[in-house]
C-alpha cells in the first residue's frame, strides 16, 4: 500500500498571539509527531512512506499538486493545527480533486480537540484523535484487509464515515505509555538541511522528545495535568548517536514540555552525553521550579546552552490567576540560577491578561529585562480552544458562543482569534506587545550582545530581517 504524509503549505495560518514579524521569520522545525507515525509505520509492516513537507520545501498549491500526482498515495496523512486548518482543508480539497480514489486521513492536536468536527469537513475520510502512531499502523491493516465497517471501529483514536453516510468516532484515544516501543522518528524519509531556526546556535538543527505530558495546572495551556511518561536514558542516546553519527546534527532542540520533571533521569541523561564524546549542544524547556544548580551544572556540562522558561506576568496575583504555581521571586532565581551555570535563556511572557493593566503589562517588560535572557517573546493572552481558561470564560457567560468549535466546522479566512482582557481592544493590546518587544529588543546593551554572538552573514541577515519587521510594523501602527 502506497501511504504518504504532508504538512500544508502556510499561505494562511489565522492570526496567532505573537506580532507577525516573529512568528513568520522564526524558521522550520520538522514536524515530529507526524514523523512517528511515519517511522512506526515502517517499522512494523515494513511500509516506507513518502513525507510531503510544503513550508520545508517552499512548495506552493501548484508545487503540491504536482507532488501528489507523482506520489498518487493510496492513503494521505495530513498533520493539522488549530491555527493551519484553513490550509489544511484547502490542502483536503485538492488532494480529493486530483485523486479522488485516495484515503484522506487527518491527524495532530486540532483532531484531538474537535474530531466530530474534522471528519465533518469537505473531502476528509477519516481522522485520528489522540496519539496517531498505534491507531494508523492498525488502520493501514485493516485498510489491506478491506477496510469493512467491522475492522475500522474497533480501533481507538479513529473515526471514519459508514457507507450510509453516518460518522463513527471511536470514543477512547491511544496513548502509549511504553515509549522506548516506538520508532525513532522517520528523518532518513526529510532533508534536515532544509530546517532551522532564528534561535539555533549550530550548523544542522534537529528536534527530538525524550518525554510526554505535562503535570502543571497551567490554565492556558491545552495539555495541563496530563500523564508524564518518558523514555528511557538508554533510548534517548541510541537517536541521539544516529542524529550526531549519521545525520551530522550539531543543535538539538529537546521539545519535551518539561524535561525537568524527572531530575534523576535527566542527570543519568546529562551524564551518558558527557561520557559518549558527541560533539553536541541543545537547548531545553523547563518551568522555573523544576531546576536546582546541580541539575543545570548537569545540563551545561553536557551541552546545553539555553533553557526556555514560561515566566508569563511580573504580578503574583495574575500568576495566581493562571495557576502557574510559582512566584516571581522564583522566576529570578531560575534565571540566576541558570545565568549562573553558563547557560543562556528564553523567557516566555504574557500581556493581556484578564483584568491586567497597563501598568502590569509594562512592569512585566522590565522584570524580564532584568532577568536579562538572551530572547524573550511576549504573547498576548489568549483563550486558545479547550483550555481551561476558555472553557471557564464559556462557563461563566463571558463567551456568548463556542467559536472555536464554530470555526473547526467552518473554517472561514475572515476568522479572528479574540483576546479578552476587557479594559483594553484588540488594536490597543496589539500596541502594547508591540511596545514590549520594541523596548526589550531595541536596548543598545542588547545589540552590542547579539551582534557578537553572529554565527555568519546569513545568521546576521535573518536575524535583522526580524528585528525589521518588528520596527516596521511599530512605524506603521
Amino acid at each position: 500500500m502506497n501511504v504518504a504524509f504532508l504538512i500544508p503549505p502556510e499561505t494562511h495560518s489565522i492570526e496567532s498571539s505573537l506580532p507577525k514579524g516573529l512568528e513568520n521569520g522564526k524558521g522550520v522545525y520538522p514536524k515530529l509527531g507526524l514523523l512517528y507515525v511515519a517511522g512506526f509505520l515502517e517499522q512494523e509492516l515494513g511500509v516506507v512512506p513518502a513525507v510531503i513537507d510544503c513550508p520545508a520545501e517552499r512548495l506552493d498549491y501548484p508545487g503540491l499538486e504536482h507532488r501528489l500526482r507523482q506520489a498518487a498515495p493510496d492513503v494521505l496523512g495530513i498533520s493539522t493545527l488549530t491555527f493551519n486548518l484553513i490550509d489544511c482543508w484547502k490542502t483536503v480539497r485538492l488532494a480529493k480533486r486530483v485523486l479522488p480514489n485516495t484515503k484522506i486521513v487527518i491527524g495532530g492536536q486540532h483532531v484531538t480537540l474537535y474530531p466530530e468536527e474534522t471528519l465533518g469537513l469537505e473531502g476528509v475520510d477519516m481522522v485520528v484523535h489522540g496519539e496517531g502512531e498505534r491507531v494508523f499502523v492498525r488502520l493501514i491493516e485493516a485498510l489491506q484487509a478491506g477496510g469493512s465497517p467491522e475492522l475500522l471501529e474497533v480501533i481507538p483514536g479513529l473515526g471514519f464515515i459508514r457507507p450510509n453516510g453516518e460518522h463513527f468516532i471511536h470514543p477512547h484515544q491511544d496513548k502509549v505509555d511504553d515509549l522506548d516501543s516506538l520508532a525513532n522518528p522517520a528523518r532518513h524519509l526529510i532533508d534536515l538541511s532544509r530546517y532551522d531556526h532564528i534561535a539555533a546556535e549550530g550548523e544542522k538543527l534537529a528536534t527530538m522528545q525524550t518525554s510526554r505530558g505535562c503535570p502543571a495546572k497551567c490554565l492556558f495551556c491545552d495539555i495541563r495535568m496530563t500523564k508524564f511518561r518518558k523514555r528511557s536514558p538508554e533510548n534517548v542516546m541510541a537517536e541521539l548517536r544516529y542524529l550526531v553519527e549519521e545525520r551530522g546534527v550539531d543543535d538539538i532542540f529537546f521539545v519535551d514540555d518539561t524535561i525537568t520533571i524527572d531530575r534523576n533521569r535527566l542527570f543519568e541523561i546529562c551524564e551518558m552525553i558527557k561520557t559518549s564524546g558527541l560533539k553536541i549542544h541543545f537547548k531545553v524547556s523547563a518551568r522555573v521550579d523544576t531546576v536546582k544548580p546541580a541539575i543545570l551544572k548537569a545540563l551545561r556540562e553536557a551541552g546545553c546552552y539555553r533553557i526556555h522558561y514560561g515566566v508569563e506576568s511580573a504580578t503574583p496575583r495574575l500568576l495566581k490567576y493562571l495557576q502557574k504555581q510559582v512566584t516571581p521571586e522564583k522566576v529570578t532565581q531560575a534565571f540566576r540560577w541558570t545565568r549562573d551555570a553558563g547557560i543562556g535563556s528564553f523567557a516566555y511572557c504574557m500581556i493581556g491578561i484578564p483584568t491586567e493593566t497597563r501598568q502590569e503589562m509594562m512592569n512585566t517588560v522590565d522584570f524580564a529585562i532584568s532577568l536579562d535572557p538572551d530572547y524573550a517573546q511576549f504573547s498576548i493572552c489568549t483563550p486558545y480552544p479547550r483550555t481551561a481558561l476558555y472553557e471557564s470564560m464559556l462557563q461563566m457567560g463571558h463567551i456568548s458562543a463556542d467559536y472555536w468549535r464554530e470555526f473547526a466546522r467552518n473554517p472561514s479566512e475572515d476568522f479572528r482569534i479574540r483576546f479578552w482582557n476587557k479594559l483594553y481592544t484588540e488594536d490597543e493590546l496589539r500596541e502594547l506587545q508591540s511596545e514590549a518587544h520594541r523596548r526589550f529588543y531595541s536596548r543598545p546593551r542588547y545589540i552590542a550582545r547579539q551582534a557578537r554572538r553572529v554565527r555568519s552573514w546569513s545568521d546576521l541577515k535573518s536575524k535583522a530581517e526580524v528585528g525589521a519587521k518588528i520596527l516596521l510594523r511599530q512605524l506603521n501602527r
